[in-house]
Order: C-alpha cells, then sequence, then structure tokens
C-alpha cells in the first residue's frame, strides 16, 4: 500500500496548525475525515508519525523526519500554484497578438491598442504579422486576427466574429476633378483601381489595377493621393469620409461583406488580460 499525496499534504498542514481540528477548520474539512486520513497514511508508512493529545499533536522521531523531507517540495508546488494563478488574473507580463498587415495598420485597430496600453500600462503588447492561420499553443501566441476567408488550422480553438463591413469604392476629391466620376460599372473600367489581394477578386474581369496591396492603410493612401479608386472596407474609412480626404464612388454597387475573425487557444483557460483585449475588440468593432 502506498501513501497517498493527499494524506501526506495532510500530514503537513496538521503539522503546520498544530493539529487536527485546526487544520481541518483553516481549510474547511471535517475533522474526522484528517484524522482518518492520517492513520491511513501511518499504516501505509507502518509508523506511527503523530502522537495524539486532547489539545495539539506531536510529532514522532519518524514523523519529524518525514515532515523536514517533504515539508519545502509541498512548499514550492504551492508556490508555483499561486504564480499560476496570478499569472492567469494579473495585467502584467506580455500580450502577443498574431495580425495581419491590412488590418494592423488601420486607424481603429491603433485605438484599441492605445486604450488597451493605457488602461492596462504594465501588460506589454507584442504584435507579429501573421497571413495565415498558426498553431497559437506552439507559437506561444494569445490571440489572433484573420480575414474570416482563411481557414483555421485548429479547429478545437475559439473562433469569434468581430468585425464585419461592407466593401466601397472610394476616390480623393482631387481625382475626382482630373477623371469624370464612374456612373457605371462600364465606366469604372476605365479608371485605375487599388485593392487588396482578397478584395481584387471582387473585382470583374477587365478591371485595371494600379496597385494590389495586404496593407489597407497603404491603398488609403495612394487613394487619397489620387492614384486611383481604391476598393476598402466601408467601417474603416469612416474618419477618411469625415474629413474630406475620400469621397465613396458608386455607392449602390455592393460587394461582397468583409469579416475578421478572432482566434485564441481556450476560453476555460483565457488569461484575464487576454480577456480584456478581446472584449475591447468586440467593442470598439461591435456590428
Amino acid at each position: 500500500m502506498k501513501a497517498s499525496m493527499d494524506d501526506l499534504y495532510l500530514f503537513i498542514l496538521t503539522v503546520r496548525h498544530g493539529g487536527i481540528s485546526a487544520a481541518a477548520t483553516a481549510h474547511g474539512l471535517q475533522r474526522s475525515k484528517v484524522s482518518r486520513r492520517l492513520q491511513e497514511l501511518e499504516k501505509a508508512l507502518h509508523c506511527q508519525l503523530l502522537i495524539r493529545t486532547t489539545r495539539h499533536i506531536e510529532l514522532t522521531e519518524n514523523g519529524r523526519l518525514l515532515y523536514q523531507h517533504i515539508s519545502q517540495p509541498f512548499t514550492d508546488v504551492n508556490h508555483a500554484i499561486n504564480l499560476l494563478e496570478s499569472q492567469q488574473n494579473s495585467f502584467q507580463g506580455g500580450l502577443r497578438l498574431a495580425v495581419t498587415v491590412s488590418f494592423m495598420s488601420s486607424p481603429m485597430f491603433v485605438e484599441v491598442l492605445d486604450t488597451y496600453a493605457r488602461q492596462f500600462p504594465l501588460v506589454r503588447l507584442e504584435l507579429l504579422h501573421f497571413q495565415e492561420s498558426i498553431d497559437l499553443e506552439r507559437e506561444n501566441i494569445d490571440l489572433q486576427l484573420l480575414p474570416n476567408m482563411v481557414e483555421i488550422i485548429n479547429h478545437d480553438y475559439v473562433q469569434q466574429a468581430f468585425l464585419t463591413s461592407s466593401n466601397g469604392l472610394f476616390a480623393s476629391p482631387a481625382y475626382l476633378q482630373q477623371h469624370s466620376e464612374p456612373k457605371t460599372m462600364v465606366e469604372l473600367q476605365q479608371h485605375w483601381l487599388l485593392a487588396s489581394r482578397h478584395n481584387a477578386t471582387l473585382l470583374p474581369e477587365g478591371t485595371r489595377l494600379r496597385l494590389v496591396s495586404e496593407d489597407i492603410n497603404m491603398i488609403q493612401q495612394m487613394a487619397s493621393l489620387g492614384q486611383g479608386i481604391a476598393l476598402l472596407p466601408n467601417i474603416l474609412m469612416q474618419e477618411s469620409l469625415l474629413q474630406g480626404k475620400l469621397v465613396q464612388v458608386l455607392t449602390d454597387v455592393n460587394y461582397s461583406d468583409i469579416m475578421m475573425t478572432l482566434v485564441y487557444s481556450s476560453r476555460r483557460f483565457l488569461p484575464e488580460k487576454t480577456r480584456a483585449m478581446v472584449t475591447l475588440l468586440h467593442q470598439k468593432f461591435a456590428g
């Protein structure tokens, strides 16, 4: 019969609290159960460990020898457990996010990072460029943000849609002054187009593409400089429209919606600092 690790732990608690009743009370256990388990431990070890009196306990020679050799390892285990619990619940250390180039450069995402950094100044944000789904656990990545058309390699990972937006066509006022504004899709084919690699596939055959890039911010800037008409997510263009840098054209033309997916390895074991970022993303890109 082997000694149980649980019984060894109860033995340590009993010694540290100076008695069976005190140990049972401190840890919400029944005194009779603690007493019975200690008896089982002595039976397994074939020796007496405790001298029981009405008010307290004393260690036998074997009891002292056992306590000296096992108390520190259990202390180290408890310390490790406390560290893990603290790590899960604390807002410090690193938060690693894998993000596509196009989304990373968007002003709205920068606003999310700014809000998070102000709320949790002890968390170090680390951004990594990934266009495809990765093994988050092996790469030690907390969150990944991907377009919905990218297949997630691990179907056990949590996947949440956090941004849905239609696409629109945008040009600068200067560009529209120099070129006649297109009123039909046929007229659009007379203009240079700027688009992401995915959005470029939505355009009709024969479209003249001047720029294809994964960087939405780059496409937006090129459109602002009058280099063509850009196909971009409506939700990310609101600021440029308000500032008059861009004007939407062919507003009645509908393109496929885009959606971003938030991926993380476990909902159950999600650290609080990671949960806070998930919440901010949903709040910023709700709808």
